[in-house]
């Protein structure tokens, strides 16, 4: 079956909520990705353009009053990283944010994440992690700080509304020598150092509207402002095209990068995590909310899983209980023998009652980014501090 292209647009936007149901994978190709349906169909978002050239408007007012001084950004005593990009949602921020924690810890830097934890309940800012222990659950931290508080130990992580008012707390709080800044490129009030911006080598870096028509923050110009760029080729079929795209509008290194699976674990992470090819042969269901599923389902297949269905939710979904039930009445009715999440959702489904008895398998990866990147970095920190 071949998903519409409208259906593909709407089930990027967050408050859907639904999940879109597909059929099993052997009876057709899935839908569309969503740089190609922008493409082939922008004529359906037409009646955006007003907004578009609004937001546009407002975008170019913002950075030219911050580039000429108008506006002043806020200077912490931390050193402060941004990792951030263009567009709206799914070019591997959050892992490659991971990545730069760990592999700054590693180098002896006392380090702290601060986001803003997009569609969890409540404003206020929240200690999600203080380095030792966990401190908050995915729906008062958010998804996404949840995974990285879970996967960098010894790094505290802060959500709040405003990107600088977590920074500020985390300064205060544990007063780190950096302070990665997660989806922090757009948010000018606070001063950056660095900033990292992720570039997805599938997405086009021109002739693709943008927000609210889709998906573009901001023109492939604003490049200029990227101390590094990373170039996500994660089953990119042309990267060294993208390369050359990206060279036009930076002279910042460009490196690649890309998420590698490392195992299969429980939704409690309480067994030793299970090798990839676990799930080779085995019928399973997929299960996701986050921003392309079919990147998902391609690991899935990649490491030899039989995908007999799936289920896709808006990203950074708030799973419930009925949630579940449907789950599990679909993998019993595809005859699928486990379900297959990811590491963003496990967060959310673990809450649930009876979510641990389900055959739930979460994928762990982790972001691999050239070596000569990070000594690149640490030798701008070093210079700049």
């Amino acid at each position: 079956m071949l998903v519409k292209p409208k259906n593909y647009l709407f089930e990027k936007m967050a408050f859907i909520t639904k999940p879109i149901r597909r059929r099993p994978i052997g009876r057709g190709r899935l839908g569309l990705p969503l740089p190609q349906a922008l493409a082939k169909f922008r004529w359906l978002l037409a009646p955006l353009l007003p907004l578009l050239w609004l937001f546009r408007f407002v975008i170019f007012a913002k950075n030219f009053c911050y580039d000429r001084g108008f506006f002043k950004s806020k200077r912490l005593p931390a050193f402060v990283i941004s990792i951030g990009n263009l567009s709206v949602g799914g070019t591997g921020k959050t892992p490659a944010t991971i990545f730069l924690a760990a592999a700054l810890r590693d180098q002896g830097w006392r380090v702290a994440i601060v986001s803003k934890g997009y569609r969890r309940e409540g404003t206020a800012s929240v200690i999600v992690s203080d380095g030792r222990r966990i401190l908050a659950d995915a729906v008062t931290a958010g998804d996404e700080p949840l995974l990285m508080a879970q996967a960098c130990d010894g790094v505290p992580v802060v959500v709040a509304r405003d990107k600088t008012t977590a920074a500020m707390a985390a300064d205060e709080k544990f007063a780190p020598d950096i302070i990665l800044v997660d989806d922090g490129f757009q948010h000018r009030r606070l001063q950056r150092d660095i900033d990292v911006v992720m570039v997805d080598a599938r997405m086009l870096l021109s002739n693709l509207w943008w927000f609210p028509a889709w998906p573009m923050r901001e023109p492939a110009t604003a490049l200029r402002r990227a101390g590094f760029v990373i170039l996500n080729t994660g089953g990119c079929s042309d990267c060294e095209r993208m390369m050359k795209k990206c060279r036009r509008y930076t002279a910042a290194k460009i490196f690649s990068g890309a998420l590698r699976g490392l195992g299969w674990r429980d939704l409690t992470a309480a067994q030793k995590i299970l090798p990839l090819d676990f799930v080779k042969d085995q019928p399973v269901l997929l299960v996701s909310g986050i921003a392309h599923p079919e990147r998902f389902r391609e690991l899935a297949e990649k490491f030899g899983a039989r995908v007999v269905d799936e289920i896709t939710f808006a990203d950074h979904h708030r799973y419930r209980e009925n949630d579940l039930g449907a789950i599990e009445a679909t993998r019993k009715g595809s005859g699928a023998r486990y379900i297959l999440t990811t590491s963003k959702d496990a967060g959310k489904l673990g809450l649930l009652p009876g979510a641990t008895a389900a055959p739930f398998l979460v994928l762990e990866t982790v972001f691999d980014i050239e070596p000569p990147f990070l000594t690149e970095l640490v030798e701008a920190i070093r210079h700049k501090r």
